[in-house]
């Protein structure tokens, strides 16, 4: 594991987060933790794309990548990328 924000590991609780190409398009999820080393996961990190973000599936490139957006930023990534990203559901604003 390369950088977490989930204490739940440590705490001896189960994981609740499911690999980004798990969620659906247009469901929002906070990314939890990067399954990547250091220097695959140097690329995303200087994009902003951390433990703690904001990320929603905005749709798929031709060849199945998904393309998502991070804190309101529109990225590509590769869909081996996308399977190490693991997220959490976020809950919806109360109004």
């Amino acid at each position: 594991m390369l950088l977490s924000t989930d204490s739940s590991e440590e705490n001896g609780q189960a994981d609740d987060s499911v690999s980004l190409m798990d969620v659906a398009i247009t469901t929002p999820v906070e990314l939890v933790r990067i399954d990547l080393s250091p220097d695959e996961a140097g690329p995303l990190l200087d994009r902003g794309i951390v433990p703690g973000c904001l990320l929603c599936r905005i749709g798929r490139s031709p060849f199945g990548d998904p393309v998502v957006t991070a804190d309101g930023t529109c990225f590509a990534l590769r869909k081996e990328t996308a399977r190490c990203l693991r997220v959490r559901a976020v809950s919806a604003p109360e109004a």
